[in-house]
């Protein structure tokens, strides 16, 4: 009788199947290969961009996706058919948009090339950048919340208190979060808020906390 044949490998030790992968980039990359990517745009560096918000969740059944703001009431002027993504893996090129829309209160974006949930959620979080010029200019008493981040926050009485890590919408009013060694929540209102240096890149203010 014929003998079976021996599996290969080394005896006593279990043959693992091949694993699978599927050709879909690494996790972190994910979503990346779905979009259409612009080289008919020249390059631009980060310095020259903008983040005006990030990517909410997915919304739909057709690959678009919702922003939140950084600046609720931006006018949407760089709302245009290209922007960049920043996020880990994702390199710094022009991303096509096939629209914008106002849904229910929220802007959504569709991306190029995206067209059902699944791949939608793979660029949740992502920040959209935009050209620095497509913002225009702002009024002599305002401030681009992009230019707030970051920002050092000096009160007049406790000194050097943090640095300004988000901005909150709460009614009329925006309200800073600042970072130290405490959080701080400060209304941004003229009655707080004495001066903004953009140059050296601080604020001035005098607020208590109760």
């Amino acid at each position: 009788m014929a003998s079976s044949p021996k599996p290969p490998g080394p005896p006593g030790k279990a043959i693992r199947p091949p694993i699978v992968r599927h050709d879909r980039g690494p996790l972190k990359q994910r979503g990346l290969d779905r979009l259409v990517l612009r080289d008919d745009l020249p390059e631009r560096s980060v310095d020259t961009l903008v983040a005006v918000g990030r990517i909410g969740k997915a919304w739909g059944v057709r690959g678009e996706l919702t922003v939140r703001l950084y600046n609720p009431d931006s006018d949407l002027a760089w709302a245009a058919d290209a922007v960049h993504l920043r996020g880990e893996a994702f390199p710094m090129a022009w991303v096509s948009v096939q629209r914008w829309e106002d849904k229910a209160g929220k802007l959504v974006v569709k991306f190029e090339g995206v067209h059902n949930p699944q791949d939608a959620r793979d660029l949740i979080h992502l920040e959209i950048l935009v050209p620095r010029e497509d913002l225009g200019e702002p009024d002599e008493d305002e401030i681009f919340v992009h230019e707030l981040m970051g920002m050092r926050v000096v009160d007049e009485k406790r000194g050097d208190i943090g640095a300004i890590a988000h901005v909150i919408s709460i009614g009329p009013n925006d309200v800073w979060v600042v970072e130290g060694e405490t959080e701080t929540m400060i209304p941004a209102v003229g009655k707080f808020v004495r001066s903004v240096d953009r140059e050296a890149r601080v604020v001035h203010v005098l607020y208590e906390e109760e």
